[in-house]
């Protein structure tokens, strides 16, 4: 279970509940509540640096149309103060770039933020003992979802605090913390999809299942260690490599080149070119990675020591790692000392 942030929530909504329960260890007992409304949503600034492929076609699989039944009319709202100490910046750049283009590769830049960070889980309808303290042994804690026009049973997250109580309208919502990629896990596993930030209309986003799965696989953990160093830049340079170069999945961005009918001729890798005209080899942390930066182009794993001995023997500058988000780049001086 995640951190409690110690806001209190007393709204008057048409919460339900699902009586699901779960008993924790710490002896809460867990259950899903239904709320009210989203929409489709993502986005992300492009990479610094030229990708040496065609441009790709965009087009979506998400649906804008599908908003959940229940949605609050347009009500007056207080002033509110942050209601929890967790903001997820990058989630919210992408999201306000979904809701300006919303196409593939907009949805995909939201997906891949969800592989670190962290979001709030809307608890208001809970029964607990004593709210400002937090879930105790005995309370009921009551996760809020909702159910969309299609009939889909759909997770609610939030990227702060602030968004968490105007969805609410209160200065003082009730959350869990918890890692965005378990919020995913339990989107995928126990829900058919995930809504963020609902009641922000120009920013709040649907995702289901398969879009997540497809973007952040069945696990999507398992790269949190990596993708969460490079968002924040806080660790030592030698400490970054070697997260690198032991991720458990790495991929890599496969192009189709077709002829004049459309045959498929061969197939290439894509690379990155620098201002400087260098030829950088790619390696993404997950297949949403690839969507954001080359929508066009297929993911498939790979392993870094391969990558980095192709990148050597072709002669390339080094390696380009996140090209459409926060990248790293690494030398080829770096990727000799990495493989030996």
């Amino acid at each position: 279970m995640g951190l409690f942030s110690r806001k209190k929530n007393t709204p008057d909504d048409d919460t339900t509940t699902d009586r699901t329960t779960s008993d924790p260890a710490d002896g809460v007992k867990v259950d899903t509540a239904d709320d009210s409304a989203p929409q489709v949503a993502p986005a992300q600034a492009p990479p610094v640096v030229r990708i040496t492929r065609a441009a790709p076609t965009n087009s979506t699989g998400a649906d804008p149309s599908a908003v959940p039944t229940g949605a609050s009319a347009g009500t007056s709202v207080p002033p509110l103060r942050a209601a929890a100490p967790v903001v997820h910046t990058a989630l919210q750049e992408a999201l306000t770039g979904w809701s300006k283009a919303k196409n593939v590769q907009t949805m995909y830049s939201v997906v891949k933020e969800l592989a670190a960070g962290d979001l709030l889980l809307d608890i208001g309808s809970s029964t607990m003992a004593d709210p400002k303290v937090g879930p105790q042994k005995g309370d009921t804690i009551s996760i809020a979802h909702q159910v969309d026009n299609a009939g889909k049973k759909v997770l609610l997250a939030f990227t702060s605090g602030d968004r968490l109580g105007f969805y609410r309208k209160t200065n003082d919502p009730v959350s869990l913390v918890e890692a965005a990629p378990d919020v995913v896990a339990m989107a995928v596993s126990k829900y058919d999809g995930l809504v963020l930030d609902p009641g922000s209309p120009e920013t709040q986003w649907i995702g289901y299942t398969d879009e997540l799965v497809r973007g952040l696989t069945e696990n999507p953990a398992e790269n949190r260690a990596v993708k969460q160093a490079m968002a924040e830049k806080r660790i030592a340079w030698p400490a970054m490599l070697e997260l690198v170069r032991a991720a458990p999945a790495l991929y890599i961005a496969s192009v189709a080149h077709r002829d004049e009918s459309g045959e498929i001729t061969s197939m290439g890798v894509a690379t990155v070119t620098s201002h400087e005209g260098q030829t950088f080899s790619v390696l993404l942390t997950s297949p949403a990675e690839v969507g954001a930066w080359a929508p066009s182009a297929d993911a498939n794993a790979t392993r870094f020591d391969a990558v980095a001995r192709v990148a050597l023997d072709q002669g390339h500058a080094g390696i380009v790692v996140n090209p459409a988000g926060s990248m790293l780049t690494i030398t080829a001086d770096e990727l000799r000392a990495l493989v030996g």
